[in-house]
């Protein structure tokens, strides 16, 4: 980072001197110093250079940070809720168990930092760069980080309720033990992730990216899949309730063992997928393309399979009691459409 003007070199003490006077620091290097337990909430810093810096428990509350460098510096157990961080370098910082609630983070660079065990709850971070950044066990519920590239950073563990990650890059991602619970996924990337086992309560894919991704045992009830890509996905023994996967594309995708209730997969594409042993009791695949799929022995009671498309579909033992066929003459009506005025 460079700043606009010359930097003074200032030592700790005078550090704290100018802020318990002023609240405010403006281009001075404070590289290395030992600011640890340092009160500098409702503090403005600008051009401020503390790469380095020991700032282990320091209070940021309500803190204005523009310009600055926490590069490697110690900021564990920091507290700065509600404070703001515009174009600031936390490269290589050690931030584990800070509160950073409802902070503002904008166009800052993460990269390689830890935020293992902090609290990021609601807090926003746009434009910034993710690349190596630890969440580990973070709090980053109501966290909003659209459009993001975080395919390179680590959530083991993290809670990541209600937060915000539209049309964000999470492809590849392990998030096995991550709380995913009303998550918006809308728009996201997530080719290849891995997903599996995880409780998925009114968490939301529309739209999403989810080519590869393995949920094999993952559950939930009103998870949004609303015109979601999930081609050669990995549904194994997932559990859903009151789904919305309309207009989704399955193709390729495997269902064995799955048990989906009360769901709606009208319009939805299975081309080849497998749905053996699976379970669709009283969902809506009406319009749905089953095409070359595999249905042997699985569970459709009570499904509505109107207009479904079933070229070479195998229904062996399939069961289907309850199941509404194509009605023809509703069939007629949906297709049919006014005459062209001569």
């Amino acid at each position: 980072m460079s700043p606009a003007n010359p930097q003074t070199r200032m030592d700790a003490d005078d550090a704290r001197a100018a802020l318990a006077s002023t609240r405010r620091l403006d281009d001075v290097d404070l590289s290395g110093a030992d600011l640890s337990g340092c009160d500098l909430s409702g503090c403005r810093l600008t051009h401020v250079t503390l790469a380095g810096a020991n700032l282990r428990e320091a209070r940021l509350d309500d803190a204005d940070c523009r310009a600055v460098s926490f590069a490697g510096a110690q900021l564990e157990r920091m507290t700065a809720t509600q404070a703001r961080f515009e174009d600031v370098d936390w490269s290589g910082a050690n931030v584990g168990a800070a509160d950073l609630s409802f902070a503002a983070f904008d166009r800052c660079d993460f990269t390689g930092a830890s935020f293992a065990g902090a609290r990021l709850a609601r807090s926003d971070a746009y434009g910034c760069v993710h690349v190596d950044t630890d969440y580990t066990k973070a709090d980053l519920s109501r966290w909003t980080a659209p459009q993001s590239d975080l395919s390179r950073a680590r959530f083991a563990g993290a809670s990541l309720v209600k937060a915000f990650v539209r049309g964000s890059n999470l492809n590849g991602q392990d998030l096995r033990g991550c709380d995913l619970t009303m998550t918006m996924f809308d728009g996201a990337q997530l080719q290849n992730a891995n997903l599996a086992g995880l409780l998925l309560d009114r968490t939301s894919f529309v739209g999403a990216q989810l080519q590869g991704a393995v949920l094999r045992g993952a559950r939930g009830q009103y998870v949004g899949l609303i015109e979601a890509a999930l081609k050669l996905a990995d549904l194994g023994d997932t559990h859903f309730d009151g789904v919305d996967a309309t207009g989704a594309d399955f193709g390729g995708a495997k269902f064995d063992g799955a048990c989906w209730t009360r769901s709606v997969l009208s319009r939805s594409v299975f081309l080849a997928a497998t749905l053996a042993s699976a379970r669709f009791n009283d969902c809506d695949l009406s319009h749905a393309d089953l095409s070359g799929v595999d249905c042997s022995r699985a569970d459709f009671s009570g499904a509505n399979l109107h207009a479904t498309v079933q070229q070479d579909t195998r229904w062996s033992g399939a069961k289907l009691d309850g199941a509404r066929q194509t009605d023809p003459v509703l069939a007629r009506a949906e297709q049919w459409q006014p005459r062209r005025a001569k």
